[in-house]
């Protein structure tokens, strides 16, 4: 029973579990549709995304660690678990619209997933976010100072007095109450008493515990001191005092962790529209090395901390410029700091100047004062024992641009207090135009095209309270930001190498903006970006050093986003230019694309340039103010408000059907009425339809209601386009047709339309038979050609009329009478005898027609000749003369139109063809069939034997030689018709043997050393081992010993054959023998050499080389074959050698003697006086160890043992044994012979080298 209720249950699942099946195979709607979402952020988002989608910058160990990854999807959140990338878990990103967070277990196993959902389109972007470590802003490590200079500067620390932000007046009535600044650091010590009071907690966070307490570790004082330098509580007779006193103070602790991209965004957006200031003394590392940037989110905080922080008036957001200049490092190559949301602030010292440490930058607004010269800053430190100062709640060595930073950010509290409603943008004018010319005669200090003193290293100078508060006070909100984006561009262009030439590329910017900034986006390919100077030059010459060459071996400038305010204020029209080069060598680097965003204020107050300005266009006329003819007529807006008084936004302003433009300059015309000549008639029907004069007023001279441009005869009442149309050649209804309608109707059914019966053949079209003879005017006319207006006649009375009768005159031709053969046209056809084209009466295969009219044959006789050939045969077979009889002359049965040669019976068709030089079968060639026939089997075939060899074809040996012809012919090559001999009967024909009266020279005979070709194949004495004959004596296989000096040398050679011709050369040492040797060559003799003396070469080279083994060579040459033999010789050359003295005068006369003798006179005279030193200084340590009694024993040591034992020296008597036992040496190899076109090895002296000697 349970089996029954279990089959029952399966039953019932399956279906189910076969839908559900069906569904998972069904693809999954992911609702991806709409725009992409990328494109829609700025482009300094985009470039960020497109700098951290590149895997390639990250380690594989970042990338398995992140297990958080940044997605651009337009799938709905509640989907994307179901992409092929299959995440975790997912979330939204900060800030982004359509930017999640995806979370994997494990990272790299998930990259291809992310890959492949890329390809397919579910999502546009993905990147890791990489957790990094924020870096603080140096603190300079210099002396200890008790004062706050900075804040007002009265020459305490022996600097510039007046050297600081000029605060104390503006204390008077603004002193940043109100004003919340978040400090975005290690964390905010909330409870030192000089930060509690104006704290807010409500505005601050722990984004590495996630908590709202920002208070930091003990090690973490640099956001304490940063915040106290912007706001510590001042009037309060405690500590110190911040540069906004009274404004409140926030904690942002973030950089005493490893933070992402989300969490920096969600930091520098956190409350952002009740926080005025975010203030950030930190950045990527400083070394020089490091091209960091913010993370796309992070950006887009920045974007919507500007355009949407405090309700829409933007926060401001302050950066550290860098402390890397010792570094060599460049603000330009901070993200943070290079971006035109945030204001970058380098430092200076007490006496105004740059600090040791600040980078330069294009990017650089102002600067403020901090730590340099052996001065720092005084501010708040963590409570008790923590921070910088161990013992104190103040440190006296805070610096760095960490410290600059927060100050510039105290200064714009006090901006925003004396003006709540400055946007960010007002705020960095402002301090663009109060910023104070410091250090004014350093020479970075140039004027932009708009007057700006402005510098890489300071900006627009130092920040300067007073100046910034008394503008920001009346300030005018500025006009709203314009932003042009030209690019990208790609180029995918080398930079020349180790090259001091700029590469420069240029923009020609057609609009007027008053530049507050530029964003220059660069991706350039390079494997040592050092060494690239980039530069943007403006219009005005102002030149943005965004890059310069340094020591930085990184890759690449990728998707970089270049920030520059170098040229505040200028105009942008006119000709840009980027310029790049390439100082280093050995590392190259290619320019892919590069793009340009200008931001400023559109300051072009008429851009289409006609003449009304864009508020009168827009709020007056209405028309478009960026095109100067609005309506398209031709006419500017100008002309027509001002010159014509037409409507600028109609092209017809009086809607007559004319444009504006064609009333003034074309036909004169009123352009404001639409009938200038006032005859009811509108300028444009006049010209458009009737073509009329639209000047002129028009007529009706017949009064018939129609103008005389409308009516074809003006003077006719009953003629205009009202009438109906009459047959009588007049165009009665005036539609350029006369008499229409009449070329349809019949009125007399004759056959004749009525029109043509008048207009074209004259006749009656109400009489069908004009001219009464019997014929309807349309049968004349249209079936027999006649004229319907003459009486037609038949003369011979045979009932045809002269047009169908061929001859009228005869009564027996009509079209009623048959066809004979005789050369008439019986029926008035046009067509003679035409019956008997296909008639054979005679059955001779020739149609009567053709033998009566073509051949004269008789077409009733068959064979009209008589020679037995039908006329047909004749013409068509044979093409002979039907009307002459064809002869026979050799009588073999083939006419002689058939024979190919009628008086030889020997030839006919027919006949079988016989190797005889005859065509004997009339088939046009000769002895065909015997080219493959060879009857004699000699391996030619008979027509060639017959025809061109005049061999026997029945006979294979023609010439009886005993070789067959085909032999002769094909192989030897010899006359088949002559007898071939062997005289030396060697077995070898003439023909074949080189020597035929010499048996023993022949193909098969072996090559002897004698002057002759003995194997005949054209080559004498060739491959012998000529070294085998010849005896040397002494043999080569010895080391033959000479005593030079004392004893001759002989050397013979035997064994070669007297009947060669050869040449023999000698050498010895590349000395040549030649003079030394027999007549015939074969025996060398030298005498014994006289070194005292030497008088020829050998001579001087052995006394100049003394004693050793040498090589002498002997080189054979016969028949074009080189044979070399070689010996080693022992060679003696005794030399006298010089006497003592004469050696050592030698010696002292030459350079070297001159040189060892200052020397050892040197050393001779250091030593006495290093002798005499250490006696002194020994008997003075003598002296003290007897004063104070000191034991010069060493310690534990016996006195038999305070001496060292050595070593005994290494046994060499193996190695001076191995030494003096003489080599065995192996026998020189005796050369085989070879062709003199050998070329021998020779050493870097010239001398053959010697063979490989074995031990």
């Amino acid at each position: 029973m349970r089996g029954c209720a279990t089959l029952l249950v399966l039953m019932l699942l399956t279906p189910v579990s076969a839908a559900m099946a069906d569904d998972a195979r069904q693809p999954i709607d992911l609702e991806i549709d709409g725009e992409p979402i990328l494109p829609t952020y700025s482009r300094a988002v985009q470039a960020a995304f497109a700098r951290v989608e590149n895997l390639d910058r990250y380690s594989e160990e970042q990338l398995a660690q992140t297990d958080e990854w940044l997605i651009v999807t337009q799938v709905p959140l509640k989907k994307q678990v179901w992409t092929l990338a299959s995440p975790r878990q997912v979330e939204p990103a900060p800030i982004l619209r359509g930017a999640y967070i995806w979370h994997f277990d494990e990272p790299l196993a998930a990259i291809p997933g992310m890959q492949a959902a890329l390809e397919a389109g579910q999502i546009e972007s993905f990147s890791p976010l990489v957790l990094k470590k924020q870096t603080p802003r140096a603190n300079p490590n210099d002396p200890e100072f008790s004062a706050q200079w900075h804040l007002e500067n009265t020459g305490q620390t022996s600097g510039v007095a007046g050297e600081d932000i000029n605060a104390t007046d503006v204390w008077d009535n603004y002193r940043g109450e109100g004003i919340i600044i978040s400090v975005v650091d290690d964390g905010l010590d909330h409870s030192h008493p000089d930060i509690q009071p104006h704290y807010s907690s409500l505005y601050s966070y722990d984004w590495c515990n996630s908590d709202g307490d920002p208070a930091p570790s003990s090690w973490n004082g640099h956001g304490t001191a940063a915040g106290g330098v912007a706001a510590a509580v001042g009037n309060n007779s405690l500590y110190v005092a911040g540069a906004a006193w009274e404004a409140t103070l926030a904690g942002s602790m973030l950089i005493a962790c490893w933070a992402g991209d989300a969490t920096e965004a969600d930091a520098l957006s956190y409350e952002s529209d009740d926080i005025d200031i975010y203030t950030n003394s930190w950045g990527p590392s400083d070394n020089g090395q490091t091209l960091e940037a913010p993370g796309p989110l992070t950006l887009a905080a920045f974007e919507q901390d500007a355009y949407l922080g405090r309700d829409g008036l933007g926060n401001t957001i302050t950066w550290a410029a860098g402390n890397g200049l010792g570094s060599n490092d460049n603000s330009n190559y901070d993200g943070y700091a290079n971006s035109r949301f945030t204001i970058a602030v380098t430092a200076i010292t007490h006496m105004g100047q740059q600090s040791y440490y600040a980078e330069p930058g294009a990017n650089i607004l102002v600067a403020a004062h901090s730590n340099g010269d052996g001065e720092a800053i005084t501010t708040t430190d963590i409570n008790g024992s923590g921070g910088y100062n161990s013992s104190g709640n103040v440190t006296h060595t805070f610096g760095g641009t960490s410290s600059a930073t927060p100050l510039a950010a105290g200064v714009i509290a006090l901006m925003y207090d004396a003006n709540e409603n400055l946007t960010w943008r007002d705020v960095q004018e402002i301090l663009v135009h109060s910023a104070r010319k410091n250090d004014p005669n350093d020479s970075s200090w140039t004027t932009n095209g708009a007057g700006h003193d402005i510098s890489h290293k300071y900006g627009f100078g130092a920040i300067d309270a007073g100046a910034a508060v008394a503008l920001a006070e009346s300030w005018t909100t500025l006009d709203t930001e314009m932003n042009v984006t030209y690019g990208p561009f790609f180029e995918y262009l080398d930079i020349p190498d180790d090259d001091t030439t700029w590469t420069e590329f240029n923009l020609t910017m057609p609009l007027e903006l008053s530049i507050e900034s530029i964003d220059v986006i660069l991706d350039i390919s390079h494997t040592y970006r050092g060494d690239l100077d980039i530069v943007l030059e403006s219009p005005d010459g102002t030149e943005s050093w965004l890059a310069e060459d340094h020591s930085d071996s990184g890759d690449d400038y990728s998707n970089w986003l270049f920030n520059t305010v170098q040229h505040w204020g200028e105009s942008s029209l006119g000709e840009w230019k980027l310029k790049m080069r390439d100082t280093g060598s050995g590392d190259n680097g290619t320019l892919n694309s590069w793009e340009v965003i200008f931001h400023g204020v559109d300051i072009d107050f008429d851009h289409d340039d006609d003449g009304l300005s864009d508020e009168n266009e827009t709020n007056i006329w209405g028309t478009d103010p960026y095109d100067a003819d609005t309506d398209d007529d031709g006419l500017s807006d100008y002309d027509e408000v001002m010159t014509y008084g037409t409507d600028p936004l109609s092209a017809d302003s009086d809607t007559d059907g004319l444009t504006d433009l064609q009333e003034i300059s074309i036909y004169g015309t009123d352009p404001v009425d639409s009938d200038s000549d006032d005859d009811g008639l509108s300028d444009g029907i006049e010209v458009n339809y009737w073509g009329s004069d639209p000047l002129v007023y028009d007529v009706d001279d017949d009064s018939d209601l129609f103008y005389h441009f409308q009516d074809c005869d003006d003077g006719n009442p009953e003629v205009n386009p009202g009438e109906w149309e009459r047959l009588n050649g007049i165009d009665d209804d005036c539609d350029d047709f006369i008499d229409e309608g009449y070329n349809f109707t019949d009125r007399d059914n004759d056959g004749l339309k009525d029109w043509p019966e008048y207009h074209l053949h004259g006749t009656d079209y109400e009489d069908s038979d004009t001219d009464d003879d019997g014929l309807k005017d349309g049968e004349e006319v249209n079936q027999y050609g006649s004229d319907p207006l003459t009486y037609d006649p038949d003369a011979d009375s045979d009932g045809f009329h002269w047009f169908l009768d061929c001859d009228d005159d005869d009564a027996y031709r009509n079209p009623a009478l048959p066809e004979l053969l005789d050369g008439i046209d019986n029926d008035c056809d046009l067509i003679i005898d035409e019956d008997f084209f296909t008639i054979d009466t005679d059955s001779d295969g020739l149609y009567d027609y053709d033998e009566y009219h073509n051949y004269s044959t008789n077409p009733f006789d068959g064979d009209t000749d008589g020679d037995g050939l039908p006329d047909g045969l004749e013409v068509n077979t044979y093409g002979s003369n039907p009307l002459w009889a064809d002869p026979d002359y050799d009588e073999d049965g083939w006419y002689w139109f058939q024979d190919c040669q009628d008086d030889d019976p020997e030839r006919a068709p027919f006949l079988p063809e016989v190797l005889d030089g005859k065509d004997n079968d009339c088939d046009d060639i000769v002895d065909e069939g015997f080219s493959e026939l060879d009857s004699d089997s000699d391996g030619l075939d008979d027509f060639d034997e017959y025809h061109n060899l005049s061999t026997d074809p029945n006979d294979d040996d023609t010439d009886g030689d005993g070789l067959k012809d085909g032999y002769e012919v094909s192989v030897s090559k010899s006359n088949p018709v002559v007898f071939d001999f062997d005289r030396d009967e060697d077995g070898f024909y003439a023909f074949e043997d080189c020597q035929d009266l010499v048996a023993s020279i022949n193909p098969d005979a072996t090559e002897f050393w004698n002057n002759w070709d003995d194997d005949c194949n054209d080559a004498v004495d060739d491959d012998l081992d000529r070294g085998s004959v010849i005896v040397a004596n002494p043999a080569v296989s010895g080391v033959p010993y000479w005593d030079a000096v004392n004893q001759s040398f002989t050397i013979t050679l035997t064994g070669i054959p007297t009947e060669i011709m050869k040449t023999v050369s000698w050498e010895m040492n590349g000395q040549d023998l030649g003079g030394n040797v027999s007549a015939d060559g074969q025996r060398l003799f030298i005498q014994a050499i006289d070194c005292e003396s030497p008088d020829w070469g050998l001579a001087i080279a052995l006394c100049d080389e003394g004693d050793g083994m040498r090589y002498l060579n002997v080189t054979i040459v016969d028949s074009g074959f080189e044979t070399k033999i070689q010996w080693i010789v022992n060679v003696d050359v005794w030399i006298p050698p010089p006497t003592f003295s004469e050696s050592l005068m030698a010696f002292l006369g030459s350079t070297y003697g001159v040189v060892v003798m200052l020397v050892l006179i040197l050393i001779l005279g250091g030593g006495v006086a290093f002798v005499g030193i250490r006696m002194r200084h020994n008997a003075r340590i003598e002296d003290a160890y007897k004063e104070f009694r000191v034991d010069q024993s060493i310690p534990g040591a016996a006195p038999e043992h305070r001496a060292y034992e050595l070593p005994a020296a290494p046994d060499l008597s193996a190695l001076i044994a191995a030494e003096e036992q003489p080599s065995k040496q192996g026998e020189p190899p005796m050369l085989a012979s070879k062709p003199v076109t050998y070329t021998p090895v020779y050493d870097e002296e010239g001398l053959p080298k010697a063979p490989k000697l074995e031990d």
